[in-house]
């Protein structure tokens, strides 16, 4: 034997069901609008480890911009998030020193002898500020631009150093690039 529904279930059931997929639908359009956002805009990154001592400390949170990575505007001097060339998992927080086609000393500053090489094509040379305490191309060499995820255009977190961040430190950043030996 099968009942029939009561009209008032039918319209209690219609209306939750049509709550709950607005409320879905919603959700899928601001989580889409966060991620086009976070992806292509820029997002807050808490920085940890003390390759970038003293301009960035051990968590520090600071803003990485992505639309310069998009319009080809990252410049020697720059500090850039970037993909680990060993762990696609991790994201690590360099200076640009060089870019394609720049001569770049692969040595310590205290290192008798110097030792260079070239910047290939569509890659950069990273590098931390804490040369003593940094794993970055001098370990591991260029890497591919297409591993830069931004920029980092902003200190926002501890307050009392909020703002731009500071030039290099090492004095290693070449602005006006001589190839010739």
């Amino acid at each position: 034997m099968v009942k029939a529904l009561n009209p008032a279930s039918v319209e209690m059931f219609r209306q939750v069901l049509g709550k709950t997929l607005g409320f879905v639908g919603y959700t899928i359009q601001y989580g889409c609008i966060a991620h086009c956002a976070f992806e292509y805009i820029g997002e807050f990154v808490v920085c940890s480890g003390p390759s970038m001592e003293p301009t960035i400390v051990n968590h520090d949170i600071v803003f990485n911009e992505r639309m310069s990575r998009h319009l080809c505007k990252i410049e020697k001097g720059d500090i850039v998030i970037a993909k680990s060339p060993f762990d696609p998992h991790m994201n690590i927080c360099k200076r640009v020193v060089g870019l394609e086609g720049d001569k770049v000393c692969t040595g310590a500053p205290s290192d008798l002898f110097k030792t260079h090489t070239y910047v290939p094509k569509g890659h950069v040379w990273l590098e931390g500020d804490n040369l003593t305490n940094s794993s970055d191309s001098r370990n591991y060499g260029p890497i591919p631009y297409a591993l830069i995820r931004g920029r980092v255009c902003l200190k926002l977190w501890p307050p009392h150093s909020f703002g731009t961040l500071s030039e290099s430190p090492t004095k290693r950043i070449i602005k006006n690039q001589n190839n010739s030996d």
